[in-house]
């Protein structure tokens, strides 16, 4: 009896059939059998292939990291700064407010990669009673406040007509610089206070604030101003700087 196999010489339905082997695989053995060559024209389009691929992922690539990088620069949805926007809603707000004539000087500063300070110039009319200054001014520090965040700071310098009051989101801070300028303000020879923060940076810190006498004294009257305001000043904030100034107004 006669049983086909693979290793048969007879062809059987459902067996692997033998492959002819090329002058490599006879030489060398199973295994190393020759591959087709490309020609020059098939090399060359494939490289022209490969190479648009990447001309093409380096440009996607490219889009999307201006795109991000614009986003922190700019502000994107409701995770990276967005600066106008806040000044946007602190202005709105603030317009709404009796009393309030004017917003002007609307600043933004880059202080990191992703954060800002925001700042603008509010006037108020002289005509205001204190308790009605003292409404306005906490309720642009509650508007700072509510407007800040994500990176975002926000600060106003209030002009209350004699006093010039640096508004921030803490409202505890800013009721400070507001009780001090008063303060300041009834030392004989002071005609106007400016009581807010260094030029460098926007700031709660007692030692970045920054008040300023305006006096027409001169001489040893002077020097007993801003002595005694140095005194009143740094008893609310240790270490602020002090200075006087010629009237402004």
């Amino acid at each position: 009896m006669t049983v086909d196999g693979p290793d048969s010489g007879t062809a059987r339905q459902g067996w692997p059939q033998p492959q002819e082997a090329d002058d490599l695989d006879r030489a060398f053995g199973p295994g190393t059998a020759s591959t087709p060559v490309r020609t020059p024209r098939q090399r060359a389009r494939r490289g022209t292939l490969v190479g648009v691929g990447v001309i093409v992922s380096a440009g996607v690539l490219a889009v999307a990291l201006l795109t991000i990088v614009a986003g922190v620069q700019k502000g994107v949805g409701g995770v990276f700064p967005q600066p106008q926007s806040a000044l946007d809603r602190f202005t709105a707000t603030a317009r709404d407010l009796d009393g309030v004539e004017r917003i002007t000087n609307e600043e933004q500063d880059k202080t990191g990669f992703a954060s800002y300070d925001v700042s603008s110039a509010v006037e108020v009319s002289p005509t205001l009673s204190d308790d009605e200054r003292t409404a306005v001014v906490d309720a642009l520090s509650r508007a700072a406040d509510a407007a800040s965040g994500n990176g975002v700071r926000v600060f106003a310098i209030v002009d209350l007509g004699n006093l010039e009051i640096g508004v921030s989101g803490d409202q505890g801070v800013t009721r400070k610089r507001l009780a001090l300028a008063r303060q300041l303000d009834t030392i004989g020879g002071v005609t106007g206070v400016h009581c807010a923060w260094t030029a460098d940076a926007p700031s709660d810190d007692p030692r970045g604030q920054v008040i300023s006498v305006e006096t027409p004294g001169t001489g040893d009257v002077l020097v007993a101003i801003v002595a005694k305001a140095s005194h009143a000043a740094h008893a609310v904030f240790p270490g602020a700087a002090v200075t006087s100034a010629t009237p402004s107004r």
